[in-house]
């Protein structure tokens, strides 16, 4: 992902995506577009625009639990911290990168394999002027059991130093959070 932030240029929007994960309809990529138009015209234009993912399951092929940030409209960065705080993500699969995202943060930080992505966004969240649209558009299917699943003891670690980093000593709260928030969001799917 670091060679996708080095190779584009200062106006270009970036949306990384893996092997296993494909857009949820044919018209996703120019409804996102047209809603980064829209709010450059309004002259609210985002930093991140953060849209809905939704895993599938690889063998069968099946929908599975989505993906939901926050509800769609702006947010400041107090709001996108608190956010962020109370354990909820952006799941980088479903966020296009703008150039003001990237003007404050160039790159993922090194020494992460598995939640560089987590790490990135508590980053942002400390640049006073950052501007966070989330929007009410299904983007991306995301195969479910990718290798950060394979490899927990290292997520865990890598999520924990982050949040460390992001939040000093009260690092474990949103740590808590997050998987809080994962283990409501597959016992509401099973339903």
């Amino acid at each position: 992902m670091n060679q996708g932030f080095s190779h584009a240029s200062p106006a270009d929007w970036l949306l990384f995506w893996g092997s296993d994960d494909w857009a949820a309809a044919p018209t996703v990529l120019a409804e996102a577009a047209a809603s980064i138009e829209s709010a450059l015209s309004n002259g609210i234009g985002p930093d991140l625009l953060v849209c809905r993912g939704r895993y599938a399951d690889a063998a069968s092929g099946s929908l599975a639990r989505a993906t939901v940030f926050q509800p769609a409209g702006v947010l400041d960065v107090a709001a996108y911290r608190r956010a962020l705080f109370l354990g909820s993500t952006p799941p980088h699969q479903a966020t296009l990168f703008g150039p003001g995202a990237r003007q404050r943060l160039a790159s993922y930080a090194p020494g992460f394999r598995l939640s560089a992505d987590l790490d990135y966004f508590l980053q942002l969240s400390r640049h006073p002027d950052l501007r966070v649209q989330c929007i009410d558009l299904e983007l991306v299917h995301m195969a479910d059991g990718g290798v950060s699943g394979q490899q927990t003891q290292r997520r865990l670690k890598e999520v924990r130093f982050a949040y460390r980093c992001a939040f000093g000593w009260s690092w474990w709260f949103p740590f808590l959070m997050r998987y809080l928030r994962r283990v409501a969001s597959l016992l509401a799917w099973s339903r």
